[in-house]
């Protein structure tokens, strides 16, 4: 972080926590806008343009070596025009400047820094780099810049030629939804799956939830068992592992190693929303006890260290701490003996392979589940009944350790993308759980965010310091409606469905253009190359996150308006979704959707409601709804006394028990339950 002494520089006056870590840099930063470039301009200046964010482990290592330095911020300050930018408020810049990184170097990461002409076009790009090799590459470039401009004019023309390329629209086809087909794009996503610790075979492992929910709801349409054991490994190997946070709930953001045992320490709203809506739909799916531990963990974690008290959830906690990433979160062995008694260090000792010189780096311990409960209990020949006091008795002192230690600095943006996550992720797990705790979060958020985020017909992405600013994107709409599309699933409140349908009209107009939906809006800051978001990554895309809404929508309203755009957004992906699952996985979800059939089921106020064990056994696209003569959804407004089944445009017979129900979706989905 920077040093207060020094005088400020222009980013003094923002409000994001990343730009205000670098107001007292003595690089003169500018934040993003007109000003900057028009100076660039006016002095024919080379621009810098540094993108990352406050939770950034690389990003304060950057700062700290190159950024307060007085001898490198010399030189950036007499040779080019330096802006800061933070991906978390402005994802639209940082997705077409990791372009122009992927393409110079093949790889990208953050922080991201590329330097451009006085337009914005890119002429280099990297990450990361030493002080050393920093400033060389300042003056290398500035030097030639200024005696041959013509050079870099021409390079530039290349990439942007390239870029352009890059996020042209594949071809739409015609999707094949076919069985075999399905089966044939799953095979294709399985090819890299590790067998051995779950998730995909690649150092660092990330967790990307939107492939477990891919994989289950496969399973739970054709009954696969290879899906389905993928699964349940992939969810016990990260919640075991170091990734998992045992004492305080809530996941890490990735593992550095193939393992997940050693996590970057930093904790992101966005995967923890997800994270809670896949461990809920795991519990009740399996009955599983440990899953459900997990939901109930990492939602306290959110309530505790995320929730913002004015209301909506934060971005996310730093990984550093003392100067030392992960230093809150791990212990030294003197800090495991002060604090435990004799049978308690041997218990953490046994259940997380603790070490006098510790079991990560810098004589530091990871709390993890290193042994299975049974392996425990043997080896310290324990009762069951001992193991569990035990273990409450050691992770409530470390816990209570913790909190004497530094905190790690909390990033305060509100984004709504990530709470519309975030209601998706509380929704499921009150449908899942039943605890009436979450239903009431749920609902707080939404209200929060349909007043807070929501202004005019506009969907603003940021709140920091109780000020909302900067016009949504395309993933802050359709997080949010998929998120009150989920809540009205999970109350059958019909304002939530009415709501989503508002948004996703809106979304509609600002950002749909010739068959598929632009991530900016048609009234925002015009870039140097217009994005189309549709690869799903540790996010699914905000496209398919779109497309889903609208399939929602078609089968609430059943206006073909609806059906017919999600039908393009889908052919529109064809192509990638069937040659590369693994990154188009959302969509490769949506597409088992058609395969399998979506379906709702009408059931009568006088009848029972099947329990949410029973509900996961069924594909999660599935909406139970109660009747309400009054219901604004032509499906829900008949007062008949039975269970009405309709999957697509067809409806069965009503049957008069739950039973009955489910040998019509049996039926409809085939596969082993």
């Amino acid at each position: 972080m920077s040093n207060n002494d020094n005088p400020p520089n222009r980013l003094i006056g923002c409000t994001s926590p990343y730009l205000l870590q670098h107001a007292h840099n003595p690089v003169d930063w500018q934040p993003w806008g007109n000003n900057a470039w028009s100076e660039a301009k006016d002095k024919n200046r080379l621009v810098l343009v540094s993108i990352g964010y406050s939770t950034c482990h690389w990003c304060h290592v950057m700062e700290k070596e190159s950024f307060e330095d007085n001898e490198t911020a010399e030189i950036m300050n007499m040779g080019m025009i330096s802006i800061k930018v933070d991906r978390e408020e402005r994802p639209d810049v940082d997705m077409v400047y990791m372009d122009a990184c992927q393409l110079m170097t093949g790889k990208g990461g953050w922080p991201l820094n590329v330097i451009c002409l006085p337009d914005g076009r890119p002429v280099y790009a990297g990450t990361y780099f030493p002080k050393p090799q920093w400033q060389q590459i300042i003056l290398q470039l500035t030097t030639q810049y200024r005696s041959n401009p013509e050079k870099f004019e021409e390079y530039a023309i290349q990439l942007h030629q390239e870029m352009q390329k890059m996020n042209r629209q594949p071809n739409s086809m015609e999707l094949d939804f076919s069985r075999r087909n399905a089966f044939e794009i799953f095979e294709k996503y399985s090819a890299d799956i590790d067998w051995i610790e779950g998730g995909k075979q690649r150092t660092p492992k990330f967790m990307v939830p939107c492939q477990f929910e891919y994989a289950l709801d496969f399973h739970l349409c054709t009954g696969d068992e290879s899906a389905k054991e993928y699964v349940q490994l992939s969810l016990l190997k990260m919640s075991n592992g170091g990734l998992y946070d045992h004492l305080r709930g809530g996941f890490f953001r990735y593992s550095t190693d193939g393992k997940w045992f050693a996590p970057h320490f930093e904790k992101m709203l966005y995967d923890n929303a997800q994270l809670i809506r896949l461990y809920s739909r795991a519990y009740a799916w399996l009955n599983a006890e440990n899953f459900k531990e997990v939901t109930e963990q990492t939602i306290d974690f959110c309530l505790r260290e995320l929730k913002a008290p004015e209301g909506g959830f934060y971005s996310g906690l730093d990984a550093d701490s003392e100067g030392q990433e992960g230093r809150f979160y791990t212990f030294t062995y003197n800090e495991l003996q002060s604090s435990l008694t004799k049978d308690e260090l041997q218990w953490i000792t046994e259940y997380s392979n603790i070490q006098p010189n510790g079991n990560w780096e810098a004589k530091l311990n990871i709390i993890h589940a290193n042994k299975a409960p049974l392996q425990v209990l043997e080896s310290l020949k324990i009762t069951a009944e001992e193991y569990h006091t035990l273990k409450k008795a050691v992770f409530k002192k470390l816990f209570k350790a913790q909190e004497i230690k530094e905190r790690p600095s909390l990033d305060y943006k509100i984004i709504t993308s990530w709470n519309g996550l975030m209601l998706q992720g509380l929704a499921t797990a009150y449908l899942y759980t039943q605890v009436d705790l979450y239903r009431n979060e749920a609902n707080e958020l939404a209200n929060w965010l349909t007043n807070n985020a929501l202004a005019n017909g506009t969907v603003y992405r940021i709140n920091a310091k109780g000020k909302q600013h900067t016009e949504g994107f395309l993933d802050d709409y359709a997080a949010l409606a998929l998120g009150l599309v989920t809540l009205f699933k999970a109350t059958h409140d019909a304002q939530w469905i009415e709501k989503a349908k508002s948004i996703a009209d809106i979304a509609v107009e600002l950002f749909y253009k010739e068959g598929t939906f632009n991530y900016v809006s048609k009234q925002a800051e015009s870039l140097i190359v217009t994005k189309s978001d549709n690869t799903d990554d540790v996010i699914p895309s905000s496209n398919a996150m779109m497309a889903e809404v609208l399939e929602a929508l078609f089968m609430h309203y059943s206006k073909p308006r609806y059906f017919e755009l999600f039908k393009e957004s889908l052919n529109g992906n064809a192509q990638f979704l069937s040659e590369y699952p693994g990154w188009y996985s959302a969509w490769a979800r949506l597409h088992l959707m058609q395969t399998c059939g979506n379906a709702h089921v009408a059931i009568h106020n006088e009848l029972p409601f099947p329990n949410h064990l029973e509900l996961a056994q069924w594909p999660s696209w599935i909406t139970i709804g109660k009747m309400d003569t009054q219901s604004p959804l032509s499906w829900l407004s008949n007062n008949k006394k039975g269970y009405f089944l309709c999957s697509g445009t067809h409806c069965y017979e009503g049957v008069r028990n739950w039973e009955d129900t489910s040998e019509l979706l049996e039926e409809l989905y085939g596969g082993e339950h």
